[in-house]
């Protein structure tokens, strides 16, 4: 019965014998780290960290054991069954070990010490990469951008004059760093005052800056302040060039109209497609009356569902606009609303 037991199966009931266990730990763990662990009990992780589509090729032992100042360390065997060296067990093992850290995160007193181990048997000679940085290209690179502290950019601590050295990516940073401490009416006229250079950066870019940090702000604004809003800007832009840029915060609303239109009017065409092919397809033939009735009911349901999402989008706009008292024909020509029902919606307001 022995004989017949596949590799791994034989090394895997090996070491879950605890006997065997500790000797195999003391005799492969480096020094270092076997000097602040406490090899007197060992305790065999249930849990499995290998992919379904590997385990054919591997199975994985985990042991836990307690260091000397009883914090709980991981040491993980990971088995080769194969004859042949796996050229991404580096990386495999690097998977592994983070799937182990996962489930320790929920604590912050710290992360196990993890150790890897891998016994190989095969008959060719071991050329696997032995570490993951080997697999990279520029291995050196790879291993000083993953290993060190990550780049932090932290604008909450950073001067203001540092900020606003900077050209349309001071503005974009301007504007993260005050939105969450500071009156959004008061961001808008500092950072129009402060970045004068910048501005006329942004004007040669066609305002691409200050049109999206409009839209990223505009949810922010409540809605009575917007008039405001655009008073601060035609003080330091032609009138213009304010006109135009909120004509494109208008368009961009009506383009996220169409979006919603499309998506809903998909889920609609998909519910009328499926009920109506079902009822055609049990007169018919079900397959055939299913197939014609979605594809007539999504594209009529994408039609619906596009034109009421767009009706009720440039309706909101056509309000928007009008409490900023902007020309009925602007606004007529912007979201394609008949000029006489924008002028019937203007009346109570």
């Amino acid at each position: 019965m022995t004989s017949r037991l596949k590799h791994d199966a034989l090394i895997k009931k090996i070491l879950t014998n605890p006997v065997a266990a500790q000797e195999f730990l003391e005799y492969y763990l480096p020094a270092d780290f076997k000097a602040i662990v406490d090899l007197t009990k060992i305790t065999i992780e249930k849990e499995s960290f290998v992919e379904e589509d590997l385990r054919r090729k591997l199975s994985d032992l985990v042991f836990s054991v307690q260091t000397k100042n009883h914090d709980t360390a991981f040491v993980y065997v990971l088995i080769e069954a194969q004859a042949t060296p796996d050229h991404w067990i580096a990386l495999r093992l690097w998977k592994y070990i983070l799937l182990l850290c996962e489930r320790h995160k929920q604590s912050k007193d710290g992360l196990p010490l993890i150790c890897p181990l891998l016994i190989y048997h095969g008959a060719k000679t071991y050329n696997a990469p032995r570490n993951l940085w080997q697999l990279f290209s520029h291995p050196e690179h790879a291993k000083k951008l993953m290993t060190e502290d990550y780049e932090l950019i932290d604008l909450q601590s950073m001067p203001e004059d540092e900020i606003l050295k900077k050209k349309q990516l001071g503005m974009f940073e301007y504007m993260l760093k005050y939105i969450h401490k500071r009156d959004l009416l008061k961001v808008w006229a500092e950072l129009l005052s402060k970045c004068p250079y910048a501005v006329l950066v942004d004007k040669e870019k066609n305002y691409l800056c200050i049109k999206t940090l409009l839209w990223y702000t505009d949810a922010k604004l409540p809605e009575a302040q917007q008039q405001e809003l655009e008073r601060i800007i035609a003080s330091h832009l032609s009138k213009e060039e304010t006109v135009t840029i909120m004509r494109t915060i208008a368009q961009k609303y009506i383009d996220e109209g169409m979006q919603q239109g499309i998506i809903q009017g998909m889920e609609q065409g998909m519910e009328k497609g499926i009920e109506k092919g079902m009822k055609k397809g049990m007169e018919q033939g079900m397959e055939k009356g299913m197939e014609q009735g979605m594809e007539k009911g999504i594209e009529k349901g994408m039609e619906e569902g596009m034109e009421k999402g767009k009706t009720k989008r440039n309706f909101e706009i056509a309000k928007k606009m009008l409490a900023n008292n902007m020309d009925a024909t602007l606004i007529a020509h912007i979201t394609g609303l008949d000029i006489s029902f924008i002028r019937t919606l203007k009346q109570p307001l």
